[in-house]
């Protein structure tokens, strides 16, 4: 009777483990196929309401952050250094402009984000497409907001805010401590590619958003119209005395470096405030050019901290 009664404890064991397995399973599935509506620039799409394979163009920095799983992104954001080796696991390179569609397909992604819009039809017939407008994302703020709402991790997003303002506040004290205030302080970006110069406004990465929102850099007048506009410009050395901030930040190749030794004899450049005050600071182009998402913007806050201490007077 005693075995009797322990093999029918056994089996009401083994039912409630089976009842809870299943259980979760059901609550899993009907998590994964939960869909929600969300107003994108091509329309009220209906998405995964939790995404689980993003492919992404632009912004897998944005969504990595936010705990997202990018399983593809286009070649120009694809190297981007400052994610982890966890955030990339399973990102593979798509191509650029436009996606590759075989490997695209390959990924089965169940949420695909473009800012191309000629790419969208074909897109659709993957995976629900979202649409992005630049505009609307165009700084780490706006960005969070929107993609925190698309994939539902808006925790996610408040855990990082409080992480990025804790570190900035850490680097604007240390740049007090070397007599730079930020706060007090306008700043304008250029960049040179070859044999053009181009100027930039604090939402089209080269450090933009680590240096206004995270810093606490004021902009140039010249920036906050690029800021206001196309975000970029290009501009003639002539014209550089539009741009003169109490620092000037450059970012360039090692191959035109010809190029920046060349501008430093220009007349014009060396009667700018920054030049005669010694607040030039130069970065490294692969580093910055195209790299402006969440994380890469919290970790510049240390790079152009060093770079303001160590090549400014």
């Amino acid at each position: 009777m005693k075995h009797l009664k322990l093999f029918s404890l056994t089996l009401a064991a083994v039912g409630l483990l089976g009842l809870s397995a299943c259980s979760s399973l059901d609550v899993s599935q009907s998590k994964k196929a939960e869909k929600v509506t969300f107003a994108a620039l091509n329309g009220e799409v209906e998405v995964p309401a939790h995404p689980e394979r993003i492919a992404v163009q632009n912004y897998p920095d944005d969504i990595v952050t936010l705990g997202g799983n990018v399983v593809g992104t286009d070649s120009w954001t694809f190297p981007n250094p400052y994610l982890s080796k966890k955030q990339k696991e399973n990102m593979v390179e798509l191509g650029s402009p436009s996606f590759n569609l075989e490997k695209l397909i390959a990924q089965k992604p169940d949420l695909i984000v473009t800012v191309d819009k000629s790419q969208v039809s074909d897109y659709e017939k993957i995976a629900p497409t979202v649409l992005v407008n630049y505009q609307e994302v165009n700084t780490m703020d706006k960005s969070l907001n929107f993609f925190a709402k698309l994939l539902n991790r808006e925790s996610e997003k408040e855990e990082f805010i409080k992480k990025f303002d804790k570190k900035a506040e850490t680097q604007r004290e240390k740049l007090k401590k070397h007599g730079i205030d930020p706060a007090k302080s306008r700043i304008s970006l250029l960049e040179l590619q070859g044999d053009k110069i181009y100027a930039y406004g604090d939402n089209f990465a080269r450090g933009g958003q680590a240096l206004t929102r995270g810093l606490g850099f004021q902009k140039s007048s010249k920036m906050t119209e690029l800021s206001e506009g196309m975000g970029y410009a290009e501009v003639n050395a002539e014209s550089l005395k539009d741009f003169d901030a109490d620092y000037i930040f450059v970012d360039f190749k090692n191959a035109d470096r010809a190029q920046y030794e060349a501008l430093q004899k220009n007349p014009v450049w060396k009667n700018l405030k920054a030049v005669k005050e010694g607040h030039v600071v130069t970065m490294d182009y692969d580093k910055v050019y195209f790299f402006g998402g969440p994380t890469a913007s919290m970790e510049q806050l240390a790079d152009y901290t060093e770079a303001l201490i160590r090549q400014t007077k």
